[in-house]
């Protein structure tokens, strides 16, 4: 029986040394007759087909299923594995910061099924596992055009006020109660690809102690000529003039887990606009009946005056701005008919 507990990155190591040549190579048994395997450079979790499953073969983002394949053992003497029909779960290994939390929580949960497989059939299993490994398709894409909206924040601060607002970004972890908590302000992002300006609000979220609560409003559209979320990223990350902080790089990998890396890599999309609006002067309701917990509700922007991006960060309207060489790296469309990117302010 293997062990629960195990060195996911030793086993990655092992699963990379094998060859890639089309053979699996046994790395553990398992009970129920199972074993864990590599092949070209991934992971599988095999069973004999003892349920007589039918020949199936689905595959999404981060598995693989097939079931009633023959397999060939080249000794046959092995008990274990000798030539006949197996079903497996293949678990594809990207080069990316997850692989190794993947694994070890993919081994972990084969494991728990091996021994209680009684409880659940083979493709049963296979379809709780896709649940816990693919995030919902509608959900990764509001995930994408989240994140989108609040790196987006952070880059124009930067580029149209030279503040670096990205050690404030999800200060507080996964329990960040508002997005950005800064020293003069704090930031909920709300982000949308469409023409609507209303946003889900959690009325508890931004109108507590709202003094200094702002919401930013982003608009961006989904365009073939615009930028993807990686591409984003890379230039906000090989910018040596802000984005530096440990903590926005460990905030970065936490988020895009929360994305289809399929989804970060194609779909491009342009800025168009950014608004700003004061909590206190768009609270709906005023003090809320004491019987009323956990409020949520869509909110309409468009009766509202949104103002100036300059006033949520107490900046002076009337200092000039930094100017800036223009870099060879991507450049950004921040929508204002101007190309913007990374530089370096100009020496003075």
């Amino acid at each position: 029986m293997l062990r629960i507990m195990i060195d996911a990155a030793n086993l990655l190591y092992r699963i990379k040394e094998c060859p890639h040549d089309d053979t699996l190579y046994l790395l553990e048994k398992v009970s129920n007759g199972g074993g864990f395997f590599a092949l070209n450079g991934n992971f599988l979790y095999m069973v004999p087909n003892t349920e007589a499953c039918t020949s199936q073969n689905i595959k999404t983002e981060y598995l693989r299923l097939q079931t009633s394949t023959h397999i060939s053992a080249f000794n046959v003497s092995t008990p274990s594995f000798g030539n006949g029909y197996y079903n497996f779960i293949e678990l594809f290994i990207a080069e990316k910061d997850d692989c190794v939390e993947n694994l070890s929580a993919f081994v972990n949960l084969c494991v728990s099924y091996a021994v209680n497989s009684e409880e659940i059939d083979f493709i049963s299993f296979f379809d709780s596992l896709v649940k816990l490994f693919q995030l919902p398709r509608e959900q990764s894409h509001k995930n994408l055009i989240g994140l989108l909206g609040e790196l987006l924040v952070i880059q124009y601060v930067f580029q149209e006020m030279a503040l670096d607002i990205s050690k404030y970004w999800h200060s507080s972890g996964s329990t960040s109660k508002l997005d950005f908590v800064c020293p003069k302000c704090n930031l909920e992002v709300k982000t949308t690809a469409s023409n609507s300006f209303s946003f889900m609000i959690k009325h508890e979220q931004l109108f507590t102690a709202p003094k200094n609560n702002y919401l930013l409003a982003v608009s961006v559209e989904e365009n073939n000529t615009g930028y993807t979320l990686n591409e984003i990223i890379a230039s906000m990350m090989e910018s040596p003039d802000y984005c530096n902080s440990l903590s926005f790089a460990t905030n970065i990998e936490k988020e895009k887990r929360r994305v289809q890396a399929s989804d970060m890599a194609s779909k491009r999309f342009l800025f168009r606009s950014i608004k700003a609006y004061h909590a206190p002067e768009i609270n709906p309701f005023g003090v809320t009946p004491e019987c009323v917990d956990s409020l949520s509700y869509k909110l309409d922007l468009v009766a509202f005056t949104p103002i100036a991006i300059e006033d949520v960060f107490k900046i002076d309207k009337l200092s000039p701005k930094v100017t800036y060489n223009i870099q060879t790296v991507n450049q950004l469309n921040m929508g204002n008919g101007t190309q913007t990117t990374n530089a370096l302010p100009e020496s003075k």
